[in-house]
């Protein structure tokens, strides 16, 4: 997804690859957009502390 799209309060799809017990897997989560920065974007997800992503994870991560 492009930075450029982003809209504060508007709820994105996040979808990520980590490795659990040695097996990578795909994970999602729905993100809302809190604040965009030069650098990135803060979102935020119920009572989790806020996540900064860079905008190279933008792009990768990120889906509508």
């Amino acid at each position: 997804m492009n930075k450029k799209q982003l809209t504060p309060g508007k709820t994105y799809l996040y979808k990520r690859k980590t490795t659990i017990d040695g097996i990578e897997r795909e994970a999602e989560r729905y993100m809302t957009c809190t604040e965009i920065t030069k650098d990135g974007a803060w979102f935020k997800r119920y009572f989790e502390e806020p996540i900064f992503l860079d905008n190279t994870r933008i792009k990768e991560d990120l889906y509508v």
